[in-house]
């Protein structure tokens, strides 16, 4: 190609003149080409019209009175092709009503002829021009708001059924509640800050007749935090089987053991706490150790009640770390009461102390009875919790 051929020239918006005033519509026309608009002229409405279905126009400019299809009827015709094209309206005539009857149907300007500095006529359709881009520009920003909101809703609606499948997983493998099991009343109750829940609980009686239960709080919240909670359900139960497996007697530290380390092995950037209990009915006595579980249950032995102790890591923080375990007679009538965290946040204490000190209260008054400590802690009414709220409750009388 020879680099000296002439160029094409850049055409600027493209300006549809309609008037049966020759002369005017190529003064019009050439001002206009010169301010670097490309022009289309038509001598009436109706070539007009036509020429503005074939070309498509970013703006008209009409002569308001002309024969057989006057302005007023090209304004119509053309909003009815594309509304969004904006149209000036140039009369003669000067008469108020024109003007009213063309700026309601919707005109962006009206003019008055002679238009002695064309400069006005420019401005005129360079301001249109803005406003159409403007008000396109707007549509454009609404229709992708309203699909990506429709996206959105979308979204929500499959991970609401994403939430609502993976609470009926989580919910099925709470045990049942309330629970005998030798003559020890097991029931929880677990109350969600979202659809799903990082507070979880199980008791079971292991095959050497050890009653096993425990409460876990996993770090977070929502479906990651959930997910835990199941994974911890099976890795629970399988340390417990597999310990078993090696002798008849369990180690609840041992348990811990494993599970510290299953869970930092498996690198899920999640830790959590626990208080493990194994009650034996034969003898009548209760085995238990913590990992960082706070708040420690409150157990109930002949009208005392009082924190258990035991501090120790949560699982999945150190994978070397090691726990105790406690011993205690439990006698032929007691209650355990065993919180989540998010208890703490339903009292009206100030300092931790001061919330632990409520709590025990609030199970005394309660005499650690399931339903009155549930409904002392108005769990029925708990809305909008900055924390999941766990409880589980395990009761024996004497018979």
């Amino acid at each position: 190609m020879n680099s000296n051929s002439p160029k094409s020239p850049v055409l600027g918006p493209k300006l549809l003149l309609i008037d049966d005033d020759d002369a005017v519509r190529r003064s019009f026309s050439v001002y206009l080409k010169d301010s670097g608009y490309d022009t289309l002229q038509a001598p009436n409405g109706a070539e007009g019209v036509a020429l503005f279905e074939s070309e498509r126009p970013d703006l008209v400019l009409c002569d308001l009175r002309m024969p057989d299809l006057d302005g007023i009827d090209v304004m119509r015709q053309v909003a009815s092709i594309d509304p969004n094209t904006p149209v000036i309206v140039i009369s003669g005539y000067g008469e108020v009503g024109d003007a009213v009857q063309a700026l309601r149907l919707g005109a962006a300007d009206y003019l008055m002829k002679p238009i002695k500095n064309l400069e006005v006529l420019e401005y005129s359709v360079r301001r249109s021009l803005q406003r159409a881009n403007l008000l396109a520009q707007n549509e454009k920003y609404r229709a992708d708001l309203e699909r990506s909101n429709s996206q959105l809703r979308h979204s929500l609606d499959l991970l609401k059924m994403d939430q609502q499948a993976g609470k009926l997983v989580q919910t099925r493998l709470l045990p049942h509640t309330p629970v005998n099991l030798d003559g020890f009343h097991f029931q929880h109750k677990i109350v969600p800050s979202l659809y799903l829940s990082g507070d979880f609980v199980d008791y079971w009686k292991a095959n050497n007749d050890m009653l096993i239960f425990y409460i876990a709080d996993v770090s977070g919240h929502g479906a990651s935090s959930a997910f835990v909670t199941v994974l911890l359900k099976y890795m629970a139960r399988d340390a417990v089987s597999r310990l078993l497996q090696k002798s008849d007697s369990l180690s609840i530290a041992e348990v811990l053991v494993r599970l510290n380390k299953e869970l930092s092995q498996a690198n899920l950037q999640k830790h959590v706490t626990t208080f493990f209990g194994m009650i034996d009915p034969s003898k009548n006595t209760l085995t238990y150790a913590s990992a960082g579980h706070y708040p420690m249950p409150v157990i109930g032995l002949d009208k005392e009640y009082t924190l258990l102790e035991g501090r120790s890591f949560p699982i999945g923080v150190q994978a070397n770390a090691a726990y105790e375990e406690t011993v205690i007679d439990l006698g032929d009538q007691f209650t355990i009461n065993l919180f989540s965290d998010g208890v703490l946040e339903l009292l009206d204490s100030k300092s931790l102390a001061e919330k632990e000190r409520q709590l025990v209260e609030v199970v005394e008054r309660s005499s650690g009875k399931f339903k009155a400590v549930y409904s002392a802690l108005e769990l029925d009414s708990v809305s909008d919790a900055p924390d999941d709220v766990a409880l589980l409750t395990v009761e024996k009388n004497r018979p």
